[in-house]
């Protein structure tokens, strides 16, 4: 029988092994840790939030109230959209210049109350719908807001009334 002889066998040394079974961890480790926290920043998804209730204040004039938001949202990140009798209007950004609406030939003014006074919807807040002249007043038919997040055009909550 012979014996064979391994001595000019040539392999990575265990130095360089041990290194690049570091780097390896370590790029992985770094992998992990981007797939779970996400590529940075801060998340933009849309708050989960509603308009809790909308009521007739007078025959001129609806208020569509906010429920609870589950994150700070300013007024300026969502439109507003108001619909009626099922045909929706454009949705515009909510800042302090929303423009007039028409329903079925009436005009109304739209105007929204910060109670916190802070810029940021919170509850109780609301939007007003309000005919132009108080001589006149709301056709009839359903009225519906829609709140829509302005990232991602996904809708926050909406709401609707008979009138």
């Amino acid at each position: 029988m012979m014996k064979k002889s391994f001595k000019n066998r040539s392999a990575v040394s265990p130095v360089i092994a041990t290194i690049l079974m570091v780097a390896i961890t370590v790029v992985l480790a770094a992998v992990l840790y981007v797939m779970v926290m996400g590529f940075g920043g801060t998340s933009s998804s849309a708050p989960t939030g509603s308009v809790a209730s909308v009521e007739k204040v007078d025959n001129d004039e609806l208020r569509f109230t906010f429920g609870t938001f589950s994150k700070e949202t300013q007024f300026t990140d969502c439109k507003v959209a108001f619909g009626f009798d099922g045909v929706m209007g454009g949705a515009v950004v909510m800042n302090t210049a929303i423009p007039d609406v028409t329903f079925d030939t009436v005009v109304c003014e739209i105007s929204y109350t910060d109670l916190g006074a802070g810029g940021k919807i919170s509850m109780g807040d609301y939007i007003t719908v309000k005919t132009t002249a108080s001589t006149i007043d709301l056709a009839e038919g359903e009225y519906t807001c829609t709140i829509i997040w302005g990232q991602d055009g996904s809708v926050i909550g909406t709401k609707s009334i008979t009138v």
